[in-house]
């Protein structure tokens, strides 16, 4: 199966960028929001009648209103990103939508209605499955807890303990969402928070090893749920921050088995997969300007 570039529209709403042939069985694509989409491409996988179709964002930052970008210049906002999303499902019924974590903070939004309005827009979107990132935690495990019982959607992080009985309710290790007779599995990881924000905002939690908290979910993924796709939503950073950490490029060095590793934190714009260990990963840039679509078809 070949990366097919998508190059039929008017060049004013896209960029084009040429691709080359891999010997994988996925599709992938890459929207930019300006007028709304910029430029995509395409990877595919098991037989379907209709394709599955995978968004995803990652640190959109409390970005709600559209932006100037210094290297494409007025793009974002959520009124660009649900049109595309909601374009995307009438076309596209089986279509899943996840974030990749630190939905939240950079912007007054944040500072004066503390992340309710971050959620409820998601909620209106129609997101899937979402990540957490640090800056979640930014305001304290408990009030967390306060945000996401107003989620619609299912929030993963499989390497981290909470203490914090409201949180444990809400967030679990993984989700498995039913696209026909497929399965597809999603589980969370979230980078070491003790070198990013104050103790006493994650004092309720307990950081586990991503590598040991992956080789796991794969296994239950896999075997017990017996998922046809398995995705990690990552909140790692696509190489390390500092020293001993374990990157998503590490990650898929160590544990075999993982489809996709759709990433955020280091805010890195991949235009196409990188590839390791048969793993993809993935990541949107920063503050809701892309979006990445994987569509699964035959």
């Amino acid at each position: 199966m070949k990366i097919v570039t998508s190059d039929n529209r008017d060049k004013r709403d896209a960029l084009h960028v040429t691709r080359k042939p891999l010997t994988v069985l996925r599709s992938y694509t890459l929207t930019l929001f300006f007028l709304l989409s910029p430029f995509s491409f395409l990877l595919s996988a098991f037989a379907q009648s209709s394709p599955i179709v995978i968004l995803h964002t990652n640190d959109t930052h409390s970005q709600l209103e559209s932006y100037n970008d210094k290297d494409f210049g007025d793009v974002g906002g959520v009124v660009r990103r649900n049109t595309f999303i909601q374009e995307t499902r009438s076309q596209y019924p089986n279509t899943i939508v996840v974030d990749a974590g630190d939905f939240s903070q950079g912007t007054p939004y944040y500072n004066l209605f503390k992340g309710v309005p971050e959620i409820e827009m998601m909620n209106t979107m129609g997101y899937d499955v979402v990540a957490l990132g640090n800056h979640e935690f930014d305001n304290g495990s408990k009030h967390l807890a306060k945000r996401l019982k107003l989620a619609d959607f299912k929030i993963v992080c499989a390497n981290y303990q909470f203490k914090n009985k409201q949180l444990a309710k809400f967030v679990k290790p993984y989700s498995v969402i039913y696209m026909g007779d497929k399965k597809i599995g999603f589980f969370g990881l979230l980078c070491d928070m003790k070198r990013l924000i104050m103790p006493n905002y994650y004092q309720e939690t307990t950081f586990l090893s991503p590598v040991a908290t992956a080789q796991k979910m794969v296994e239950i993924l896999k075997n017990k749920e017996q998922c046809d796709l398995i995705i990690c939503l990552s909140h790692l950073g696509f190489e390390a921050e500092f020293a001993g950490d374990i990157s998503d490029i590490n990650l898929a060095e160590k544990v075999s088995g993982i489809d996709f590793i759709i990433g955020g934190h280091t805010h890195k714009l991949l235009e196409e997969p990188v590839i390791v260990n048969n793993t993809k990963i993935l990541q949107t840039r920063k503050n809701g300007g892309f979006m990445g679509r994987i569509v699964v078809r035959e």
